[in-house]
């Protein structure tokens, strides 16, 4: 803490030297400004940062009074405390005079040295708490506004999480449509190009074409049933009522395609009767993106691939959804950063790492449930496999 600085104004240099002395004498880090008269002491209180000022009354020029009002009336220097000194004769009234400007103490002359040591000693501890107290305050705002700026920037970052997610899952969104259409587009080409060239060869049948026409119809409708599915669950989810079952099987139906390809054979154990109020929507991405993840791990096996599902109530009254694969399981080195942004095991090409992490909030921060991963090892059809299980627990309604 730097010394206290204290200006001590009087007119008459013996009383001056006189305060200098108590001050020097019975004071330790005390900073002493002496001036001559209120006209100098102004000059000084704009130049130094002051404490305390001791103010004689009966000054020549500008006396103690209008030197005080002229001090109370500047934001610089309205709150240094101001102890008035005068001689007796006048006390009552100048005393009552100084409180009324806003001095806080009043002492006659002549000065009794230990009740005016006493008394600056009292005001100086009382101004030191306020600069520590002060300096405490300076340093609890300084750590809210660092505060308030790491949260800013935490919310960047998760505005910048939110668009790389939107991106990630749009771009898979598009891939799997192009995916899902090319066969069928291939067909509606196949059919379309036969006709044309059948007619350019005059050998055209009517019921040949009357065939391609149906099947490029049927074929379209399908590509139109292709855009809807894609479309319920990526658009914005509104809460509703709904069947688990039928939510469950959208999203395997979602991924039928690399379900197939992958020769996986996805088993379902569910309770039909279960129905809740929730995001049905963002359920299904939340379970398209599980059974993607698994379908990642089971290209690597050459044994037989399999996704079980099952759903139930547990003893909580609780909703479950428990999806396991026979993967292997997920290494233990691994398994408590599944959920976090950007962690992949994957090759950069395959992905950035969002799609259980998009999940995990889901399920958490949408849909008020809870998810969780571990490796396990179960028996099916008298056999023992090991794979990655996530459970999914979720509230009848929210």
């Amino acid at each position: 803490m730097k010394d206290i600085t204290i200006l001590a104004v009087d007119d008459i240099e013996a009383n001056r030297v006189s305060l200098q002395y108590l001050i020097q004498e019975y004071l330790e880090n005390v900073h002493l400004i002496l001036a001559s008269s209120g006209e100098e002491a102004l000059k000084i209180t704009y130049k130094e940062e002051i404490d305390i000022i001791i103010l004689d009354v009966q000054m020549p020029g500008l006396d103690g009074f209008d030197t005080a009002k002229y001090l109370k009336s500047n934001p610089r220097t309205q709150n240094i405390p101001i102890i008035f000194l005068t001689a007796a004769f006048k006390k009552e009234e100048f005393q009552q005079k100084g409180f009324q400007i806003g001095a806080v103490d009043y002492l006659t002359k002549p000065i009794e040295n230990h009740q005016f040591i006493n008394k600056l000693n009292l005001y100086i501890e009382v101004i030191i708490k306020n600069k520590q107290l002060k300096a405490v305050n300076d340093n609890l705002y300084k750590a809210l506004q660092k505060e308030i700026e790491l949260k800013e920037q935490i919310q960047k970052q998760q505005l910048e999480l939110i668009e790389q997610s939107k991106m990630a899952a749009l771009g898979e969104m598009i891939g799997n449509i192009a995916h899902q259409w090319r066969q069928p587009l291939s067909l509606i080409s196949t059919c379309a190009s036969g006709i044309k060239l059948n007619h350019e060869l005059g050998i055209s049948k009517e019921e040949e074409v009357i065939n391609s026409l149906e099947t490029i119809l049927k074929t379209a409708q399908i590509l139109s049933e292709t855009i809807d599915n894609f479309r319920e669950y990526s658009y914005k989810d509104k809460l509703a009522k709904f069947n688990l079952s039928e939510v469950i099987n959208k999203a395997i139906k979602t991924r039928e395609h690399l379900i197939n390809e992958n020769s996986i054979e996805v088993i379902t154990n569910l309770d039909n009767n279960i129905e809740l109020t929730n995001l049905p929507n963002s359920l299904v991405q939340a379970l398209v993106n599980i059974i993607h993840n698994s379908k990642d791990a089971l290209e690597k096996i050459d044994t037989k691939r399999y996704i079980f599902i099952e759903s139930f109530i547990d003893k909580n009254n609780l909703i479950v959804i428990n999806i396991k694969d026979n993967a292997g399981g997920i290494k233990t080195e691994h398994i408590n950063k599944v959920f976090e942004p950007y962690f992949t095991t994957k090759h950069q090409a395959h992905g950035i790492g969002l799609g259980l992490n998009i999940t995990y909030k889901i399920i958490n921060d949408s849909m008020y449930g809870k998810i969780k991963i571990k490796n396990i090892k179960y028996t099916y059809q008298e056999k023992i496999y090991e794979g990655a299980e996530v459970t999914i627990t979720l509230p009848f309604k929210i």
